[in-house]
């Protein structure tokens, strides 16, 4: 029983630290490019822990905001 809560607290913690990294990304992302269409907000949403901190690597780089979701980049 201690198990299965000790698994929920860690997801929950889990969970909570991705949606952080995504609000960081979404107002950094505003700050340098302005408002965010509804696809970009979409693709935020539903970005993977990983694909998160990929993308707010290259905020710092990218000229444009297509060139921080280019997966080429």
């Amino acid at each position: 029983m201690a198990g299965m809560f000790q698994r929920a607290r860690d997801e929950g913690m889990q969970q909570g630290r991705v949606e952080g990294e995504r609000a960081v990304l979404e107002r950094l992302l505003q700050r340098r490019f302005g408002l965010l269409s509804p696809e970009i907000t979409r693709r935020l949403n539903e970005a993977s822990a990983g694909e998160l901190e990929t993308l707010a690597d290259r905020v710092l780089d990218a000229g444009t905001l297509d060139d921080v979701f280019d997966s080429d980049s």
